[in-house]
C-alpha cells in the first residue's frame, strides 16, 4: 500500500537520525542499512514502500547470453509510483544490477528511488539524475552475464535487516532506515518530537 500525501510530507521533514532515535525510544530492532553510498541530488530524501528483488548468481544450466535479470522490466513496468526499488545482489560489486536507464524509466513514472545490495552502472550519470539511488559500489559490467533474478515482491534479508514487500523504506545522506508501516504512525509521531526539540534547541544559535 502506497504512503499517503500526509505520511509522505511527514517523512520528508525528518532526518534519518530523527527516525533513528525515534525507533531506538520505542525499543524496536534496529533497522539501518550501513555501508551504502548515496548518488543523487545533494540533500534530497527518498520515501516510499519497497518493491522487493531478489538477484542471485546464474544457475550452472543458464547460457552466458540468456538475459534472466528482471530489473528492467521492474523499473519500466513493475514498481509503482511511490515504491523504492530493493535489489538484493547478495552486496557483489563485480557486476551492475542498475543504471542511468533504469534510473530514468523509474523517475519517469514516479518510482521514488532505489537501493542495491550491489553495484550499480552510470555513476556519473546517476548523480546528474533527479533520482535518489543507495548502492555498495560501481562495476561497468552488465548483469545480464553473471545473475539471473529468482523473485519479486517477497522478503529479503540484507545487512542482517529483513525486508517486506511494502515495508517503508527511507534515505537520506546520512543512511537508509526500514520502518515498520504497521507502526508507522507512531514512529513518525515520535521522530517528530526529536525534530521539534532539535529546532527549539538551534534556535539558541540563531543569529
Amino acid at each position: 500500500m502506497a504512503l499517503s500525501d500526509t505520511d509522505r510530507d511527514a517523512f520528508m521533514k525528518l532526518q534519518s537520525g530523527h527516525i533513528s532515535d525515534a525507533m531506538e525510544g520505542m525499543g524496536l530492532p534496529r533497522t539501518v542499512l550501513h555501508g551504502y553510498t548515496y548518488l543523487g541530488t545533494p540533500g534530497a530524501k527518498m520515501v516510499g514502500t519497497a518493491f522487493t528483488v531478489q538477484q542471485a548468481p546464474k544457475h550452472a544450466t543458464a547460457g552466458r547470453m540468456d538475459a534472466l535479470v528482471k530489473h528492467a522490466q521492474v523499473s519500466g513496468e513493475l514498481a509503482a509510483a511511490g515504491d523504492v526499488v530493493v535489489i538484493d545482489a547478495g552486496g557483489r560489486t563485480d557486476t551492475g544490477t542498475w543504471g542511468e536507464n533504469h534510473c530514468m524509466r523509474a523517475g519517469a513514472r514516479g518510482v521514488a528511488g532505489a537501493v542495491i545490495n550491489g553495484a550499480t552502472r552510470d555513476a556519473h550519470e546517476i548523480r546528474s539524475l533527479d533520482f535518489p539511488v543507495f548502492c555498495q559500489g560501481f562495476s561497468p559490467v552488465k548483469s545480464q552475464w553473471d545473475l539471473e533474478t529468482v523473485s519479486l515482491r517477497t522478503p529479503l534479508t540484507i545487512g542482517g535487516v529483513q525486508i517486506r514487500q511494502g515495508d517503508i523504506v527511507f534515505g537520506d545522506e546520512t543512511g537508509i532506515i526500514v520502518v515498520p508501516p504497521e507502526m508507522k504512525d507512531d514512529i513518525i509521531a515520535a521522530a517528530m518530537a526529536i525534530h521539534d526539540k532539535e529546532a527549539e534547541y538551534a534556535k539558541q544559535f540563531d543569529r
